[in-house]
């Protein structure tokens, strides 16, 4: 009698749950496509992660050379300023007389000039000189455009502050220092100044200024006075 009831009981039970499995089938069969999707979405999302890290390496790329293409256009446009300080005499260019060759007066602050130029070279030693090399300097030619040529060579920037410029007539050499080749030109010209020439070498400017002789405030703090540099 008990084994009989127990059969009718369990075969009752096994027709319930077929009968709950076959009501209940669609909701069973979107229950399991729901979990693929959920699959299927965290590993796109995983794969999103991983392509994003060459995107961020790009962007910092791209920042460097835009800092280097502002130092760069910072360096050109201050060059271009030294280029254009004595222009044009009343716009058909300098006077020529003699081999002097006059030129405005030089305009602009020449402490901001070189406040400016410190911030975008590397200096130079102290005691730095530049290379030693047999230096022509041919006849046609100026000496501020020949110096300028060789300072340029070794690094340096020329500042000529001067209101006049000498052509080259008889041709000569200086197998120096730039330094030591910078002093003997400035020296060469320096009777047709009144108060005489100062030469300075402006190491954390990177810079050689050839001035009128005068009180110089900033020149005499931050670069050296060459005139007691022998130039033999």
């Amino acid at each position: 009698m008990n084994f009989w009831l127990r059969n009718i009981v369990l075969g009752l039970f096994l027709t319930a749950l077929a009968w709950a499995f076959f009501a209940n089938q669609d909701f069973l069969l979107s229950l399991d496509g729901s979990l693929g999707k959920v699959d299927k979405s965290a590993i796109t999302s995983t794969t999103t992660v991983v392509d994003t890290i060459p995107q961020t390496s790009k962007s910092k790329k791209d920042e460097y050379q835009q800092g280097r293409a502002s130092t760069n256009a910072a360096a050109i446009g201050l060059s271009k300023f030294y280029a254009n300080l004595h222009g044009d005499m009343d716009g058909k260019g300098p006077k020529i007389r003699n081999n002097i060759v006059y030129l405005p007066q030089p305009k602009g602050d020449l402490t901001k000039l070189l406040q400016a130029r410190e911030m975008i070279v590397r200096p130079y030693k102290k005691n730095w000189q530049g290379s030693v090399e047999s230096r022509p300097f041919r006849r046609g030619e100026t000496l501020n455009q020949k110096l300028a040529e060789y300072s340029e060579q070794d690094g340096v920037d020329l500042i000529w502050w001067l209101n006049r410029d000498y052509v080259v007539k008889d041709p000569f050499r200086i197998e120096k220092n730039i330094l030591k080749t910078a002093l003997q030109v400035a020296k060469a010209v320096e009777g047709h100044f009144e108060s005489g020439l100062s030469i300075f070498f402006c190491y954390r400017q990177r810079a050689i200024v050839i001035i009128e002789s005068a009180p110089q405030p900033f020149l005499d703090e931050e670069c050296i006075l060459l005139s007691g540099i022998k130039t033999y």
